[in-house]
């Protein structure tokens, strides 16, 4: 299957080279998912604090 010129295009991208270099990096990716863990737990808490004590199970 031939690729597309738009494909084509993304894979020159400065930032994809980039994003594809940090993906290799054990550092990069275990910041990358302690620092998502942090925000979702962050969302949670605050949702949870934001409700009304009766809906709190």
């Amino acid at each position: 299957m031939p690729v597309s010129k738009n494909a084509s295009s993304q894979l020159t991208n400065p930032r994809i080279k980039e994003l594809q270099v940090k993906i290799q990096d054990e550092k990069y990716i275990s910041y990358a998912v302690e620092r998502i863990a942090l925000i979702v737990s962050r969302q949670l808490v605050e949702k949870r604090n934001s409700r009304s004590p009766e809906k709190l199970y």
